[in-house]
């Protein structure tokens, strides 16, 4: 079985969207804000894939990160890819391309850590949810034959191109 901190981006779920006109300016480009419920969108997906009900947890978002590349515009069909890595805390990884084309739109990480509610400190991840996460992978990879690549994915790029 491979450890919990070997997650790698060939396991990883997708989710489709539509930008919205509310979620863009005047000139019909995805407001950079919209992007982050679009990231959310991934990460439940990827969640209800593993299993993972995070009503039964307490998760604060510690980091985000946001690379664009290209805007997104009104009535673009969006593609969400996502995967994640952990043990301590959950970093998840995504990719935001246009459908049509499949020009890359926007790279981003995210960092959640658990938390205690009773001590109000952060916590490792629980125990059930690590397993949840460490069968999916397994089961993903049995799936797509898949050997480990690259542990817990590409950081994006975060200064000037």
């Amino acid at each position: 079985m491979q450890s919990a901190t070997n997650i790698v981006r060939d396991v990883s779920v997708e989710v489709t969207t539509r930008v919205r006109w509310g979620e863009c300016d005047l000139q019909g480009h995805a407001y950079y804000g919209s992007y982050i419920p679009w990231f959310d969108l991934g990460r439940e997906k990827y969640a209800l894939d593993i299993g993972a009900d995070y009503r039964k947890y307490q998760i604060a978002t510690t980091d985000l990160q946001v690379r664009y590349h290209d805007p997104a515009m009104y009535l673009d069909d969006l593609v969400i890819k996502t995967w994640a890595a952990t043990p301590r805390t959950l970093t998840y990884y995504y990719e935001i391309y246009r459908k049509n084309g499949g020009r890359l739109i926007a790279e981003a990480r995210t960092v959640h850590a658990f938390v205690d509610i009773e001590r109000g400190t952060l916590t490792k991840i629980p125990d059930d949810m690590h397993l949840a996460f460490i069968e999916f992978l397994e089961r993903r990879r049995k799936q797509t034959g898949k050997p480990a690549g690259n542990p817990a994915g590409p950081e994006p790029t975060t200064s000037g191109d």
